[in-house]
């Protein structure tokens, strides 16, 4: 291909750029280059184009198709050097008329600006306390203080102007001169409250701004939350005015016993006075007080400046950002002009002096003059980050329409989302790709995203998704299909070593196929990005953390969803910066969000109101979602994206959103503007969908309940393995495949709860020879395996239970060598699993046995049944154990963990036999988007429960669809009669309660409401050391790090298998380490000590954990306690 390069680089970028292209090109004029070149070469031109550029590069690429065409390719750097089709202007206007709203800033942005700058002047004043100087000195032994430094500053800044106004406060600080600063510095320390004398509310008396400033102030560490006891959340709405205290600041004030009288005392004097005795900590006030009553939106009083959640939590990540950035400076980069010479007390030390005694590093005015002064200077430039940031424009791919009529649909969802782009920049946007499995929805959600972003400005966006491999599995296919590369695409992955066997197994495939303020934000991460790092006005602050940078700069992030959460989950440190920074300048899509459990959906929730809050677009991808989901998820954007159109549109808002539905049959737009109206929209519009699907499709899975057989001294789970043995017979017979030399072959797969009860159920069926004329090979497969057997184990099954070719199955080693050496004419293969087989796996079975806990569990296994071939089968092929393992045992919830039933929210029955009734004859995703019919009881709590049970329900799907309900909603709706049960921790209490701050101005609500919340992880390695592999930890309390034998902690199993009974991958570890070490040029050890880890359930107090382990089987408990036998997947 020929093509010309154009540079309208400006400055340093012109020598950069020529450098680079004068390497590839021949040059035809100053800034002009042309050649021919491969699409491999012009793809490593653009990748070294984007690793120099900077704000002041500008390089277009024409593609010269004949005499009398080309086509404009691609922009790196400035996109407003060009338009759309690469033509240079020659006249042009300073002012982007389209782009008013960030050239001017957002219509609050002042109000953030002053909010954090005032915060920032006030934030640290508490540490010119005497305690915390002596400690800054070396002077005490204990690290902490009764009563934290924000805390402390708190009851300053409340002592100056609690009763006031706020145009009186600031008109003191306004006319500050060194004799009233003296008399404003008595009056304060008169007037403060300290909390070991006595106790006062601290917010009740604070005008608007103040009350603003104050909790930002409190909070730049860490949210508030109550360290006595649980919060009741039915009391959310008092907690800010009556319950807000020292001790939901720090635990420390509830322990006062261990600090001294003295102590106590030096937390609440100030021997050297605070800030407000600096004459530069004045002229900044001065200056900013001044600016604040020029404004009249503060002096107004008529807005809860805390209530808008924009301006609050901007104001408050940016505040964070300031502090972590001029913390990190090093000395000679701190201002000291900003330093009283008189003023005495530091701030902080310099960590890397080399001196036992610390070093002072900052003055304390300094400090939060500092802080304040760079607040103010990033939330100037933050409106304009989203439209500076690299982006994708111009790529064809995203255009093109396919040719393949499999995928037409995304043509027209594509024209119908360019239709409303315009219109959702002011409005927002809500969608769902609802598409079946194998429409291609992965590649019509970046389509989709493309279509709604401003063609010149460019599209970002963000793939969040619930599974690790399933990142990993969309990160290739937007590099594959939509040719993104590593300059364009970033991936999130948690460690190196995960996206280094992945990339590995996708080598190998294409081989065989022949084609406190200081720290690091982002210490566990591993960003895969190699493109161009943001260069704006901004880079000043972002450039300290280079995750940070990459995190932002990616046009495309793909990422597990817990990467983004931190937004709204993040309690202290700082780690809601980067997440909210990356929703605040991109669009959102979330992958399959009706895939977590009940106790994750506040979480989501909170998730989607913060992205809406921040102003992005949602794009929500899912076949299944159910009603109670998709509306509460609506309701939530739409309340965020109020709080967004008021800071930066005011009185111009139109609060409707715009809200789409695609899937492969047609595309809708409608503009609505509350949940009611947006769930009679949804369900008109599945109710159509699923009447195409029903004429479309012939019914692929069929199940059938399989009652549980046993003889009299069998225990539970010899009981549950005999029923497997017969059924596992009874479908190969039933679904087997004829392999070309005459032998019967399937593959199915057993899906149990957890991992404890399935590996005793293994056992117990291994322990049972194969039928005459059969042989079965059994695969066990969980999460608790070392990463680099995990990792071999799931690559193998990718590649073998791919069947996208029929033929294919045949050509695969394990098939092949059991072809060829068994004597039997039955083979069956058989992968018994946690819920890890449900999801995240593209794996297409003949048959499935299924240990239930919910209908969703069963629809998601039934979807690999038959997943690529397509073919109706006669009998049914997926076989539901009547009851699951917990019901057998007796347990008063059987369905749970994972499952829908609780304790609070019981069942009739444990047999599925009285629970379902045709659920089963078709298993399809119908029965999720559809609500079934409720009964008024179904909602009405247990009148002997006083209010904390519901009432039993008698049906599976019922339960489903309620228990979603209860855990989304506060209210039930109109049609049904009080008493109704309530969880009280309902998630759109975190934008319906009584005041807009009540859930989000601190984090009780989110600890009682935590994103997967679990047990605390231990890091185990099997590692080889001299020839043998031992169990050991990294021991990283000491330099340098050394691996400490922690082999009493596990034993070996020897299980055995009977006769006709075989280990599917007959692997053992040493061949699969050194597999991965030749692969990736390692010594045996090395690769060990990279890929050996799992992480297990560590020891809580004086409990020791004891783990067996085996090869094939894994990590996990032999069942002695109850407590050893409900370990998740």
């Amino acid at each position: 291909m020929m093509v010309t390069f154009v540079s309208q680089c400006e400055k340093n970028a012109l020598k950069k750029t020529r450098r680079v292209l004068d390497a590839f090109a021949n040059r035809i004029g100053d800034n002009t280059w042309q050649t021919v070149i491969t699409q491999e070469g012009l793809d490593t031109v653009k990748k070294m184009l984007r690793k120099t550029a900077s704000r002041s590069t500008a390089v277009s690429c024409h593609w010269i198709r004949s005499r009398a065409r080309s086509q404009f390719l691609w922009v790196v750097g400035n996109k407003n050097k060009f338009n759309l089709e690469g033509v240079v202007p020659v006249n042009r206007t300073s002012l982007n008329l389209e782009h008013k709203e960030w050239e001017q800033g957002w219509q609050l942005n002042e109000i953030i600006l002053l909010a954090t700058s005032i915060a920032g002047l006030f934030h640290d004043f508490g540490k010119a306390n005497a305690l915390f100087q002596a400690k800054l000195a070396g002077k005490t032994k204990q690290k902490g203080e009764p009563y934290r430094h924000e805390w402390v500053s708190l009851r300053l800044f409340e002592a100056l102007v609690k009763h006031k106004s706020d145009e009186d406060w600031l008109s003191e600080l306004a006319m500050l001169s060194p004799s009233k600063a003296i008399e404003l510095e008595h009056f304060m320390l008169t007037n403060m409250c300290k909390d070991h004398e006595k106790q006062q509310r601290v917010f009740e008396h604070l005008s608007p701004m103040a009350k603003l400033v104050a909790w930002l102030v409190v909070s730049h560490h860490r949210l508030p939350l109550d360290h006595c006891k649980v919060a009741r959340i039915d009391q959310m709405e008092q907690w800010l005015n009556t319950c807000a205290s020292s001790h939901w600041n720090s635990a420390n004030a509830l322990e006062k016993s261990t600090y001294s009288e003295e102590a106590i005392t030096h937390n609440w004097q100030f021997e050297f006075g605070t800030p407000l005795l600096s004459r530069t900590w004045q002229n900044k006030a001065q200056k900013l007080a001044t600016r604040a009553l020029k404004n009249p939106a503060v002096s107004a009083m008529t807005t809860d400046w805390l209530g808008q959640s924009f301006v609050a939590h901007i104001a408050r990540m940016s505040l964070m950002l300031a502090d972590h950035y001029y913390s990190s400076l090093p000395v000679e980069k701190c201002k000291s002009a900003w330093r009283d010479p008189k003023y005495q007390p530091i701030a902080n030390t310099d960590k890397t002096a080399n001196s036992n005694k610390a070093q002072a590093k900052q003055q304390l005015d300094e400090h939060n003059i500092g802080v304040a002064a760079n607040a103010q200077r990033f939330i100037q430039n933050l409106p304009a980050l989203k439209f500076t940031l690299p982006a994708i424009t111009q790529h064809r791919l995203f255009t093109k329409n396919t040719a393949q009529t499999k995928y037409r649909w995304q043509d027209k969802a594509f024209s119908e989302m360019k239709t409303i782009a315009k219109t959702t920049e002011k409005q927002g946007f809500f969608g769902v790709n609802m598409a079946s499995t194998g429409c291609g929805k992965t590649i019509a959600n970046a389509r989709i995203m493309y279509a709604l972003a401003d063609e010149r400005e460019g599209c970002r966006f963000s793939v969040a998704l619930g599974l690790r491999t399933l990142t990993l599995q969309t990160g290739d296919a937007y590099r594959d299909l939509l040719k993104l590369g590593e300059d364009e695409l970033g991936v999130l992955v948690g460690s190196q070593a995960v996206k280094t066997l992945h990339q590995l197994s996708k080598e190998q495939e294409i081989m065989g196929s022949g084609s406190e303020s200081a720290d690091d934000l982002l210490a566990d991460l591993y960003v895969s990005y190699q493109g161009q790092i943001y260069d704006g006005r901004l880079k000043h602050w972002l450039s300290s953390s280079p995750k940070l940078e990459q995190l932002v700069s990616a046009p495309v992030v793909v990422s597990t969803i817990d990467h983004l959460m931190p937004a709204t989950e993040s309690k202290r440190g700082g780690k809601q910066i980067a997440p909210m920074l990356r929703l605040l300048t991109s669009d959102l899509v979330l992958d399959e969000p009706d895939d977590f459990g009940l106790e994750d959906l506040p979480a989501l929730c909170r998730l989607v109101n913060w992205a809406g809050m921040l102003g992005s677009r949602v794009l929500l991808s899912s076949a299944t979602l159910p009603p109670a989901l998709i509306k509460t998820l609506f309701d939530a954007y739409r309340s965020g994206r109020e709080h967004f159109n008021q800071a930066q549109f005011g009185d111009n808002q139109n609060n409707t959103v715009v809200c789409a539905w695609v899937d492969e049959f047609s595309s809708v737009t409608k503009e609505i503007s509350n949940k009611e109206n947006y769930l009679e929209q949804h369900n008109t519009y599945v109710k159509k969908r699923i009447k195409k699907l029903q004429k479309q499709q012939h019914v692929l899975r069929k199940g059938q309940i399989a009652p549980i057989e046993f003889e009299q001294a069998d225990t539970v789970y010899q009981q549950v393995a005999r029923t497997i043995y017969n059924n596992v017979f009874k479908l190969h017979a039933n679904h087997h495949t004829q392999s070309p030399c005459g032998k019967k072959v399937s593959l199915g797969v057993v899906r149990m709860a957890n991992i404890n009860p399935m590996v005793a159920t293994a056992k117990a069926l291994f322990a049972i020879s194969a039928m005459p004329d059969h042989e079965v090979f059994y695969c066990v497969y969980h999460s608790q395996y070392p990463l680099a057997l995990r990792s071999y184990k799931e690559t193998r099954l990718d590649n073998i239970l791919s069947r996208h070719d029929e033929n294919a199955l045949w050509q695969q080693s394990e098939i092949k060598q059991a072809l060829k050496t068994c004597k039997a004419n039955n083979l069956i293969f058989v992968v018994i699993g946690t819920s890890v087989v449900e999801v995240g796996r593209d794996h297409d079975y003949d048959w499935a046995i299924a240990e239930p806990s919910s209908m969703r569990s069963l629809i998601q296994l039934a979807g690999r049944i038959q997943r690529h071939r397509q073919q109706a089968p006669s009998d049914s092929n997926l076989y539901v154990l009547e009851q699951n393992i917990r019901a057998l045992k007796g347990e008063n919830s059987a369905y749970c963990k994972p499952g829908f039933e609780s304790k609070a929210l019981p069942l009739s029955d444990h047999n599925l036999k009285n629970l379902l009734s045709t659920e089963l004859d078709n298993i399809s995703a119908i029965s999720r988007i559809v609500e079934p019919e409720f009964k008024g009881n179904d909602f009405m709590f247990y009148p002997q429960s006083k209010e904390t049970q519901a009432n039993k329900t008698t049906s599976f799907l019922v339960q489903e669809h309620r228990a979603l309900r209860f855990t989304l909603e506060k209210k039930m709706g109109e049609n049904y009669k009080l008493p109704l049960y309530r969880n009280h921790k309902e998630a759109n209490l975190w934008w319906r309660s009584v005041h807009s701050y009540d859930a989000n101005w601190n984090a009780e609500f989110i600890r009682q409401t935590e994103f997967r919340q679990s047990q605390p992880q231990e890091a185990f390695i099997l590692r080889v050391e001299d020839e043998t592999l031992c169990w050991s930890q990294l021991d990283t309390s000491r330099k340098p790090y050394c691996y400490v034998s922690k082999q009493t902690r596990f034993s070996q199993d020897n299980t055995a298998l009977a006769a006709g009974c075989h280990w599917w991958f007959a692997h053992s570890v040493m061949g699969v380490y050194q597999h991965y070490a030749d692969a990736l040029n390692l010594s045996l050890q090395r690769a060990s000590e990279q890929l050996g880890e799992v992480n297990l359930r560590a020891e809580q107090n004086d409990q020791f954990i004891t783990w067996s382990w085996h090869s094939q089987l894994g990590i996990y408990q032999n069942i002695t306690t109850k407590e050893d036998e409900w370990t998740t997947p």
